[in-house]
């Protein structure tokens, strides 16, 4: 019986295309989200300035309105940075400045995004509040606080919105519990503040520079979901396609009737049985099948690659060999010699040479091995 190994050409165009595809597919799902997962907010904050009288514009703060209090001053820098000038008070217990935009007529919803990303630029400031004005549905409104940590070396900054909380004194001045107050509604933020550095000292003046102010969604699960349904699919077409689990038969012989064959008009089977039919001859070449076939030399070796996986000169080495395994095995010879002779070789130095590089042992060894098992199962 002869197994030969079916080409699998159109089962792996067919697991590439489906592979880009869905690698493609991916990539501009992972764009368009991306696309759509951040907000730029300095343009948005720095336009609130030319806001008309009736609505509130950027302005500083600092503990109180007297003279004694603490300076401060917002400078733009056209629409891309802004820069806050302080000086905290000496005359002051708890000096502090800072500066506000008002957000309630821009439609901003902080609760579809997961990151405030800052970039920002110091002198001195070593620990900047932001503050975040939320409504809360009583008389004074609530804010809500992270921090700034400045690092040296470090311009970039990134504060996940679920991290900001509301400061103990603002409970205390306000005299109500966090049980009164629900949670905070992140698509009502009324303003967005920074104040002075609250580690710097009274009386020397400082100043940061803002340059970058994202609101941004988290991705990383949405990334980490989507390449591994991509590595998935991938997997799943592998197995469909071009199964590596999957018994792949070996070229076996065992000498085969033409009749076999006669019911196909498939060219590589008559090809292949031909050879099975006239392996055995010494002279046999490419030259036999191109006359038989009436096709040219590269067609025919094309076709028993196809057919084989193997070029002619190795398939029929490989014939010749399982023949001689066989004949080995069931002892019905007289000399190694003689067995090289039948199966087609034209000497027994070539049959041997041909025999341990197909096998990995000599025909003798090959022999007194599978004797040597017989005995052991007898």
């Amino acid at each position: 019986m002869f197994h030969s190994l079916k080409p699998k050409n159109k089962k792996a165009l067919l697991f590439r295309v489906c592979s880009f595809i869905t690698i493609l597919l991916s990539g501009l799902l992972l764009s368009l989200f991306q696309y759509n997962s951040e907000l730029d907010l300095i343009p948005v904050l720095t336009s609130i300035k030319n806001h008309p009288e009736s609505q509130r514009t950027p302005e500083t703060f600092a503990e109180d309105r007297s003279e004694d209090a603490s300076k401060a001053e917002l400078i733009y820098h056209d629409l891309d940075s802004f820069s806050f000038r302080y000086t905290k008070s000496t005359k002051k217990e708890k000096s502090f400045s800072g500066f506000y935009f008002p957000l309630e007529d821009i439609e901003i919803d902080f609760s579809n995004y997961d990151i405030i990303e800052i970039g920002i630029n110091t002198n001195l400031a070593r620990r900047i509040p932001i503050n975040l004005s939320v409504q809360n549905k009583k008389e004074t409104h609530q804010y809500i606080r992270q921090f700034i940590e400045i690092r040296k070396g470090q311009t970039l900054y990134n504060l996940p919105l679920n991290t900001f909380f509301t400061p103990s004194s603002w409970y205390n001045t306000n005299k109500v519990s966090q049980a009164e107050i629900p949670q905070q509604d992140l698509s009502l933020v009324e303003a967005i503040s920074f104040e002075s550095c609250q580690l710097l000292q009274a009386g020397i003046e400082d100043k940061f520079t803002i340059n970058h102010l994202y609101l941004k969604k988290d991705l990383s699960l949405l990334y980490f979901m989507i390449i591994l349904t991509t590595f998935i699919l991938i997997v799943v077409y592998k197995f469909i396609f071009d199964n590596p689990l999957k018994f792949t038969p070996q070229v076996v012989h065992v000498p085969i009737q033409q009749t076999q064959f006669e019911k196909t008009e498939k060219l590589g089977y008559k090809i292949i049985a031909f050879l099975g039919e006239h392996y055995s001859n010494p002279d046999f070449t490419l030259s036999n099948l191109t006359k038989e076939f009436r096709k040219n030399t590269n067609e025919i070796s094309k076709i028993i690659r196809e057919e084989t996986k193997l070029t002619f000169p190795k398939y029929l080495n490989y014939l010749r060999i399982e023949e001689a395994k066989r004949i080995l095995i069931s002892g019905n010879y007289k000399t190694v010699s003689e067995i090289g002779y039948i199966v087609g070789f034209n000497s027994p130095s070539n049959f041997i040479r041909v025999f341990k590089s197909q096998v990995g042992t000599s025909p003798k060894k090959f022999a007194d091995d599978q004797m040597g098992n017989k005995e052991k199962e007898e």
